[in-house]
């Protein structure tokens, strides 16, 4: 037979396996893989029959395929182009199980993330040269005997360490400084010197990234715009200037080329979180992964001031409602006629994704405002740290948003003795069940009420399995009585890393945030889950008490709690909205008390007839019927394909009956297709095993 019928029946052939292979199974059958598969099956088809008419002395008469073929070589055709299929079918589940389907996507994928990892690996090696460099490598390696670490000197290097690898780790000092919570009160005071201290970027790297969000010239939009900022933060740089209007403002400008060093510090940090929790128990008791995803999540969102701008208004409306409900009340905005706490206002049509201009805040932040505070009255400063106090306390239990990086970096001080907030990066939000459970903890501290604590300690975090609940309780009551009003510090050995250095920290030593610090480690220890909300909320109160005593040293959150209580509860439990959440609620489940006496009446008659039915899990009996069947029909095809395999096999080894061909039996080639028939049965159960394999693997 000439070539040119070699070739169309082997691209006939080729489209007829082809089809047929994807029609027995979709697993490893991609068109591409596919189509070269059945291309060089099926114009081999054709020369191995011939070499089958020659084994088997079948003669091929003319030039034409099947035109004056025999039966014989008919027959045999139609076996060779039947195994062909099957080999078809193995091969392509062989390349499926060495080259699963979608790796040649998968390559192009990671071609094109090459320069991001080689960004990644190029920072590594940069962050290890700064561990050289401060000697900090030698702190990871404590199995040498030794070696003596001193705490102070090691989170002085730390925090030079952080502060030298750039933006990404000085926010992740800043982070760690405000969870005094979890790490010892020596790494809280070094790492908070990385709040403030970090030097400006010089104005004329800035100026184009400025004007370019403005879309105009600095002088079209200012008056007066001082290129000497007031404050350098890691992510941006805070310049005075006056609009064309007169209004004093403060313009914060995020610092150039920062997104994409900040991306490949997050995957480091991921990455370094995710090893040290498959490996470390202490990582895992404290969830270190979840803990470095919210940091990068929110770092994330601090990078778009747009929605730092959008909560400066929220907190803004909230300010403005609870004066104005004060005034409907007949009550003082504030103690001796003192303004609220201000909130600045924003300017939305000069703020964008990288550029947020606010009204400026008099005065100097808290933390160095110690010779102004020293200038004031003891009165004075008490009412600041009540007025400050009640601020938060309505934003964290009336409105449920509230600003949560309270350190006295972000309390401004004017020499009036008004106060003002700023730096609204960090935002937290409760909602109504979360804010009760809070109040109910501060109330329960206050009463010694350690049912209650309790309580709202299991509302909040839910309960772990197995635990006694007695035994928490009594825990609890445990942690309460150490800081009863103060009285006592803590004295608890926790096995968490500096469990015993708060209260010789000096970082926020009131009776509250020592309680709450506690709280937190029984929460860890005991396997609760934290949510990010309830943590933020923690973590403002205990900075919080640190502004308050910097305020008024003889200042204690508990004291304002037990002064304000009623001010604070009138504020989140007015008789309105007590009435409005009353009447939602029983809008809510009116319709389930309807229904209820029929669903008792079907249970009832359920019981009666024996067919009750618990689900548990999700499991139920369909999903039962249809797991067994799937695992029987795929039983069955198991020892049918064996069945079949080995009855082949002993067809063809009785070589006995009718010839069909000069070296080929009737018996020996049936066997051959019972064979094949097993082999392809064989293969389609195989396909689903490397299907499941695929969906583990990607």
């Amino acid at each position: 037979m000439n070539v040119f019928w070699t070739i169309v029946l082997g691209l006939l052939n080729a489209v007829v396996v082809g089809a047929l292979v994807r029609r027995l199974t979709t697993v490893g059958t991609g068109a591409l893989r596919n189509t070269i598969v059945s291309l060089v099956m099926g114009l081999s088809i054709w020369p191995v029959t011939l070499q089958a008419f020659a084994m088997l002395q079948i003669t091929q008469r003319g030039d034409v395929p099947f035109l004056g073929m025999s039966f014989s070589a008919v027959m045999v055709f139609l076996l060779i182009f039947g195994w062909f299929l099957t080999i078809q079918l193995y091969v392509m589940l062989a390349i499926e199980l060495v080259l699963p389907s979608g790796t040649f996507t998968q390559v192009a994928r990671t071609a094109a993330r090459m320069p991001s990892w080689y960004r990644t690996t190029r920072r590594v090696w940069e962050i290890q040269r700064i561990l050289f460099r401060f000697g900090l490598r030698r702190y990871l390696k404590p199995r040498v005997p030794s070696l003596r670490v001193s705490r102070r000197e090691l989170a002085r290097t730390a925090a030079e360490a952080l502060a030298a690898a750039g933006v990404t780790f000085v926010k992740l000092g800043q982070f760690v400084a405000t969870r005094a919570d979890m790490v010892p009160g020596e790494f809280v005071e070094e790492f908070s010197a990385l709040q403030s201290e970090v030097p400006p970027v010089p104005f004329e790297q800035i100026r184009p990234s400025l004007e370019r969000a403005w879309g105009r010239p600095i002088d079209e939009v200012c008056r007066e715009f001082d290129e000497q900022p007031l404050a350098a933060a890691s992510v941006a740089q805070v310049h005075r200037a006056v609009l064309l209007a007169g209004e004093e403002v403060v313009v914060k400008i995020q610092r150039p080329n920062l997104r994409r060093q900040v991306r490949a510090d997050s995957a480091i940090i991921m990455s370094l979180a995710e090893r040290f929790e498959a490996s470390a128990q202490w990582a895992r008791s404290i969830g270190l992964a979840e803990i470095a995803r919210g940091f990068v999540d929110s770092l994330a969102e601090e990078l778009d001031y747009r929605g730092e701008a959008q909560q400066m208004a929220v907190l803004g409306r909230a300010v403005h409602r609870t004066k104005a409900e004060l005034r409907g009340r007949g009550g003082a905005e504030a103690p001796a006629g003192r303004a609220a706490v201000t909130i600045p206002e924003v300017y939305p049509d000069l703020s964008g994704e990288r550029v947020l201009v606010m009204d400026r805040m008099p005065g100097r932040p808290l933390s160095r405002s110690a010779e102004a505070l020293a200038g004031m009255s003891a009165l004075v400063r008490r009412e600041m740290a009540e007025q400050l106090f009640m601020t938060i306390a309505r934003q964290m239990l009336d409105t449920g948003v509230f600003h949560a990086d309270l350190h006295p970096g972000n309390v401004m001080v004017s020499p009036a003795g008004d106060l003002g907030l700023i730096d609204f990066g960090a935002v937290g939000r409760l909602d109504s069940r979360d804010r009760r459970d809070v109040l109910t903890l501060l109330l329960a501290f206050d009463k010694q009420n350690s049912q209650a604590a309790t309580n709202a300690v299991i509302d909040m975090f839910g309960m772990p399995p197995g635990t006694d609940l007695r035994r928490m309780q009594r825990e609890i009551g445990q942690i309460m009585l150490r800081f009863d009003s103060g009285a006592a510090e803590p004295g608890r050995g926790s096995g968490r890393a500096g469990g015993a250095d708060h209260a010789s920290s000096g970082t926020g030593g009131g009776a509250a945030s020592g309680f709450f610090r506690e709280l937190l480690d029984f929460v860890f220890d005991h396997g609760f889950a934290m949510p990010r909300a309830v943590a933020q909320a923690f973590r403002a109160i205990t900075t919080l008490e640190d502004s308050l005593r910097k305020l008024d040293p003889r200042c204690d959150l508990l004291s304002l709690v037990r002064s304000h209580g009623r001010e604070v509860l009138a504020g989140s439990r007015s008789l309105r909205r007590t009435l409005d959440d009353t009447a939602l609620y029983a809008n809510a489940t009116l319709p389930a008390v309807a229904s209820l006496p029929i669903e008792v009446s079907r249970v009832v008659k359920h019981l009666q007839d024996g067919t009750l039915d618990i689900g548990t899990s999700g499991l139920t009996t369909d999903l039962i019927r249809n797991l067994v069947r799937t695992v029987v029909d795929q039983l069955v095809q198991v020892v049918l394909a064996t069945a079949l395999v080995l009855g082949g096999v002993v067809m063809m080894a009785f070589d006995f009956g009718p010839p069909l061909a000069e070296q080929l039996t009737i018996f020996t080639y049936f066997g051959a297709w019972v064979l094949m028939a097993g082999m392809v049965l064989a293969a389609i159960v195989l396909a689903p095993a490397l299907r499941d394999r695929r969906v583990l693997l990607w």
